[in-house]
């Protein structure tokens, strides 16, 4: 899994990559914790380029995105 900080055109948008499964969705979560807590402003989570979602990878996603709304932000989900 990787997560890009932003991009000039939008410095609000994190992208998450890769798999999101019970290895990697503890460290997702955390990060994404810490970046909306420190963000003064809505941040988006692009999830669509995640590739394989587990259970694990799943309730984290679910949790971001109530972590999200609390601060105003959105999470895009993979189709």
């Amino acid at each position: 899994m990787t997560i890009d900080l932003g991009r000039a055109a939008e410095p609000s948008v994190i992208a998450v990559r890769g798999d999101l499964d019970v290895h990697s969705a503890s460290a997702l979560r955390e990060a994404l914790q810490c970046l909306l807590g420190a963000a003064g402003e809505e941040l988006t989570v692009d999830a669509t380029a995640v590739r394989v979602v587990d259970d694990a990878g799943r309730r984290t996603l679910e949790s971001v995105e109530r972590y999200c709304r609390e601060f105003g932000g959105r999470v895009r989900l993979p189709a």
